[in-house]
């Protein structure tokens, strides 16, 4: 199977985006197809033995959309749709404007004399009426028709249905009253108010949407084009994409790291804010990691690449964005469905007020009155309202937050953080720094401590545990030796085993150890330190004592994580460890010992009785529990397995960044909600304003217009409420 990214243009609502998906799923060969209207993007698994790419995008634009493979930069889309807008506006305002001049004409207060006798001729205004309907209308008559083809209904079925109904109408009036002496009544204007406000009203809101897609294109922008490499003879320019893996590159004070690796030689001080929120420089030196996307403030950095362009850190935030805009939340898919029947609908009540004025309303003009009561219900009614109203915040919210410290992988883990009401802290790595270090070797009787040490990092060596890493730092900073180990085994939650020199040796906490059968002997207690024993053949040699500093902002989370929700630490460490750790960050509900298969049987039980889970984790040993949990968050300086399972990766790797991702849910889900509250009061009180007649036509159509720009504006407000978030902690570290 492969997935790509297709860039649609064309498509006006909901309904649009739902025509799409749902005839691609049909198509033989597509697994799954989703289609994101804030994005203007199709995404799509497909098997490409039995469908190309080529056939896909054929049947796209079959449908009435335009179809080209992935752009490089999200905005250029944009910036391409907003200018196909712009154009058609100004061409139909031009035409608009004598008829618009006409229609003065019959307000009372407006100088008769001010309006040229051609611009009253009927004729004239039919000429440019025509214009207007076949020329600037054009896409809208494609677009409903295509819908028409797939038996479905869009917002170009609505503008079609009016304009028709009035161009035809006045077309029919023109021509029978051609030789009276009275001047008829004709809708030509309303024509050229509806093609007028609903194209102004689509240029205004993509380029809104372009505001939206801000974040996102200033990852797209960090994406450095062409890179230096080392070769042999000397350094070359080449294109970022062309990069092997253990390619050296070099990077000069001022430039912009390319790909993810590690330094080889060099130091400088570079700036990752862009990836994590955190405006301080980092200090990198030999061994360091780096990644794409940050840059080199001062110094120079050679740098050996260890992923392809496509698996950089900064490519998955940019793919884990997009897949956000695709996983549509609980709300959204309500929505959609509320959305596939609302033109049928309006369709629908239009027919009746037409009928209902037409049977109830005994006068000369009925006919006409009835039409134009019926034509300000097609005009008022806006799908793109609520449409529009969760994509664009959450695409809005994904991409800010992603350059804050918070990664949503989904739509739903956005929605569904806020009403989590259990939180459960891993210890290692979560609570604590996650950088441990060795501080004693308690040994047993006839056993010594670099012994027991050397045997024991020949095991961690192999392992990319924190506290193996620890042991490995600690036998490196004695001069130990590193043995190498035969027939190493990992046991999650518990130790490693393997061979070394031929003896059998085992690493890990006392419960494991107990379980085979290993006498172990009584060491002194330290409360907060972490205790593995060492064994040899079955026998203890001794046990190593380590210790984990608690996270700086440990504390101060905890606190904000209590006015939200019930706060647990689940770890496996042994319970004097794990006690003295939860009295520190203040955390008064703990479980210890657990086994990641423990974690997972917790977290059912407390979703058994009702409850909403987040857990925050950073190990392999947390995946399952991580999956398991309503919301997952994995620290991002954590194991790329948890990272996965994860909803949400805190990219910064700061604990205080959950709080942020609770801000950040709580915050977007509100306005959602706004929106969605406006698009549906607006057409529940003027659809039958304008059924009762209420509402002129050339009215009903700037509404039309008004409320999706409004929609997407009232979106755009996250982003000034960002613009303080930021201020108001520059304010509180400053």
């Amino acid at each position: 199977m492969k997935l790509h990214q297709i860039h649609v243009t064309g498509m006006t609502c909901t309904a649009c985006a739902a025509r799409i998906e749902k005839v691609l799923r049909k198509v033989e060969g597509i697994q799954s197809a989703r289609v994101s209207l804030a994005l203007s993007q199709a995404t799509i698994q497909y098997e490409p033995t039995q469908i190309g790419l080529d056939k896909i995008t054929e049947k796209i634009e079959k449908l009435g959309y335009g179809a080209t493979d992935r752009l490089s930069h999200p905005q250029a889309g944009i910036e391409s749709e907003t200018g196909a807008y712009r154009i058609r506006f100004i061409i139909a305002a031009c035409l608009s404007m004598p008829l618009i001049w006409a229609m003065l004409a019959h307000v009372a207060d407006w100088p008769a004399q001010w309006t040229p006798n051609l611009l009253m001729e009927p004729v004239f205004q039919w000429v440019l009426a025509t214009l207007l309907q076949f020329g600037v209308g054009y896409p809208f008559y494609y677009g409903a028709y295509q819908a028409m083809i797939h038996r479905t209904a869009n917002m170009d079925t609505l503008v079609a249905l009016s304009t028709s109904v009035a161009y035809f109408y006045s077309h029919y009036v023109m021509f029978e009253s051609r030789h009276s002496l009275t001047h008829p009544m004709l809708y030509f204007d309303t024509i050229a108010m509806v093609m007028t406000a609903v194209l102004l009203g689509k240029w205004l809101e993509t380029m809104a949407k372009g505001r939206a897609l801000k974040q996102l294109s200033a990852l797209y922008e960090l994406q450095v084009k062409r890179v230096r490499v080392i070769r042999s003879h000397g350094e070359e320019w080449i294109s970022a994409d062309q990069l092997q893996i253990g390619d050296r590159i070099r990077v000069n004070n001022g430039e912009w790291i390319s790909i993810d690796g590690f330094v080889q030689s060099g130091s400088a001080d570079a700036d990752e804010s862009m990836l994590t929120g955190e405006s301080t420089a980092v200090a990198k030196g030999m061994r360091d990691r780096v990644y794409a996307g940050t840059r080199c403030l001062v110094g120079s950095l050679d740098i050996v690449v260890d992923k392809h362009h496509d698996e950089t850190r900064l490519s998955q935030m940019i793919g884990l964005i997009e897949s956000a805009q695709q996983e549509k939340p609980a709300i959204q898919r309500t929505v959609d469905r509320i959305a596939a029947i609302f033109v049928p609908m309006m369709i629908g009540c239009a027919a009746l007020t037409y009928a209902g004025w037409l049977w109830f309303f005994h006068a000369p003009d009925a006919s006409e009155t009835a039409m134009r009561h019926a034509l300000s219900v097609l005009l008022i009614a806006c799908p793109c309202a609520l449409g529009l109203a969760t994509p664009v915040s959450i695409l809005i919210a994904t991409g800010s937050s992603a350059q804050r410290g918070v990664l949503f992988k989904d739509g739903r883990s956005l929605e569904s953080l806020r009403r989590t009401d259990v939180v459960l802290l891993d210890k290692t790595g979560t609570l604590t720094e996650g950088r441990p270090q060795l501080t004693a070797i308690h040994t047993a009787e006839g056993s010594n401590g670099a012994y027991a040490l050397s045997m024991s990092a020949a095991l961690a060596s192999r392992s990319n545990h924190p506290l193996a890493q620890a042991i490995v730092r600690a036998a490196q900073d004695k001069h130990s030796p590193l043995l190498e180990a035969q027939k190493f085994q990992e046991k999650v939650g518990k130790g490693m085993e393997g061979h070394v020199k031929g003896e059998h040796v085992c690493v890990g906490n006392r419960r494991w150890l107990l379980e085979q059968g290993i006498q172990l002997g009584s060491p002194p207690d330290e409360p907060g330190y972490t205790r593995l024993f060492v064994a040899v053949n079955g026998k203890c040699i001794g046990s190593l004592v380590l210790i984990d500093k608690l996270r700086k902002d440990a504390k101060k989370t905890v606190q904000e994580l209590k006015r939200r929700a019930d706060v647990w630490m689940v770890t496996g460490d042994e319970e004097q460890a794990a006690v003295a750790v939860a009295a520190a960050a203040g955390i008064d509900q703990m479980r210890a010992g657990m086994l990641p298969e423990d974690k997972l049987a917790f977290i059912r039980e407390l979703q058994h009785q009702g409850r909403s889970v987040a857990m925050i984790g950073d190990g392999i040993n947390d995946a399952a529990a991580l999956a398991a949990a309503d919301v997952g968050m994995a620290m991002g300086g954590g194991a790329d397995a948890a990272k996965q399972a994860g909803d949400i990766v805190l990219i910064g790797n700061k604990l205080f960044n959950i709080i942020d991702a609770y801000t950040w849910s709580r915050q977007t889900m509100r306005n959602v909600h706004q929106n969605l509250l406006f698009a549906l009061l607006y057409n529940a009180i003027t659809v039958p304003l304008a059924a009762c007649g209420y509402l002129d036509p050339r009215i009903a159509c700037i509404g039309m217009a008004a409320s999706s720009v409004l929609v997407v504006a009232n979106a755009l407000r996250l982003q000034l409420k960002v613009q303080r978030w930021d201020k108001n902690r520059i304010t509180v570290n400053g």
